[in-house]
Parts: structure tokens; sequence; C-alpha cells
């Protein structure tokens, strides 16, 4: 079923306090499907409650890097490492996919944690040239897919709206403090990318950036 509106969570770090929030601003402007691009571990808040949130919001939900880090048990010595997981919690991850394609009102979009398959490179506003390069076989090949015009990730901690030949990056920031915390709505409808910023525990409307439409690839 095609979506037109898609409420967005970023790197979430274990914030429930503001997942919960930011699910009540969704249910209040009306989304069609809530996303989550990764990185619910590691961090000061509670981690199952963020787990039970999301599944009863029946997010969509991919896995990041410190997913991973977590399972494997690997990194554990950085600030506010997640270093037990329960049973259910260790099931959830564990089955959360690398990547996730969703049908929006413009057609496909890549729902993943940083870049396609990498859940490591930093994909920012002024990343050009030679630091492409890492990145560039999969950045083309989703440029090239002709189903696909959207992809929409988080990572780096800064929201962002960048527009490449063929696909357009939506970055749905962070609820962690180095962000600053807030997250999204993208309204493909409207052509318009909604967000908000917590001002301490409440969120506050900021404004919006373009959505537009990818450009098409040079014949």
């Amino acid at each position: 079923m095609s979506v037109a509106r898609i409420g967005v969570l970023g790197d979430v770090h274990t914030h429930a306090d503001r997942v919960a929030a930011a699910l009540e601003t969704f249910e209040e402007v009306g989304v069609d499907r809530v996303l989550c691009c990764g990185d619910i571990v590691d961090g000061p808040g509670d981690l199952d409650r963020c787990i039970e949130l999301l599944e009863d919001a029946n997010a969509l939900v991919v896995a990041g890097n410190h997913e991973r880090w977590a399972l494997a048990g690997t990194m554990r010595d950085l600030p506010d490492a997640t270093r037990v997981l329960s049973a259910p919690t260790r099931r959830y991850l564990e089955k959360l996919p690398q990547t996730a394609r969703i049908e929006t009102s413009r057609g496909e979009a890549l729902v993943c944690h940083a870049v396609g398959e990498d859940d490591l490179f930093f994909l920012k506003p002024d990343t050009r040239g030679y630091s492409l390069q890492p990145v560039m076989p999969i950045l083309q090949k989703l440029m090239l897919d002709p189903s696909l015009g959207y992809m929409v990730a988080a990572h780096t901690h800064h929201r962002m709206v960048r527009v490449f030949q063929g696909l357009v990056v939506i970055n749905a920031g962070t609820l962690h403090d180095d962000g600053p915390p807030g997250f999204i709505v993208a309204d493909f409808a409207e052509g318009r990318v909604e967000t908000w910023d917590f001002e301490g525990d409440r969120p506050v409307a900021q404004e919006p950036l373009e959505l537009p439409e990818p450009p098409p690839l040079p014949l």
C-alpha cells in the first residue's frame, strides 16, 4: 500500500521518553506509517521501553551499526553502551532487517541506517569528491534503480535533504542530545519534510524543508 506521510525517527539511542513524545506528535499530525532508521541501543535511557513503544506503533525498524555491535558484543567500551540484552530484546534486534523498501505516493523509498547496506558511512551535505568514493558503488546502484526515488536514513545525527540525480536522500537526524534531538514527517504528497526539535521534553515544530522529486539521470 502506498503511503503519503511517514513519521521518521533517526538514531534513538534509548531515549524512550522522546520516542513516546514523537509518536504522540505523529498521532496528532497524522502519518500513514512510522519508520525508525536504527541505532536504538547504546544510550542513557530505557532500551526495552523503546522497543515496546516501537512495536506498539507497528514501526518499520531497520538495524544500525550499534545494533550490530551490541549483538556481537563489540564496542562495549562506548559511553552509555548497552552491555546486557534481555532475551526478548536480543530476539527483536536479531530480526531487524538491514534495509527495507516502502511504496510512497512518489514511488519506492529505501529505508536504511547510513547508505544502503553500508551502516557506517557519514553522508553529509558537504560530502563530495574523494570523500564520496568509498560509498559511490552503493550510491550509484541506488541512483540507477528505476523504481527507487528516495532513501530515508540517519546515522550522522544531523537532519538533511540532499538531492542526487535519480535519488533524494532524507536524513531524519537523531533523538540523542548531540543532534540537536528531533524527528521528522516526510510528506511526499505535499513535497516537504516537517521537522521538530526538542526543547526540554517538548517537541517544537521548526521550519519545514523542501522535499523535491529526484531529478532524472542524464540520457
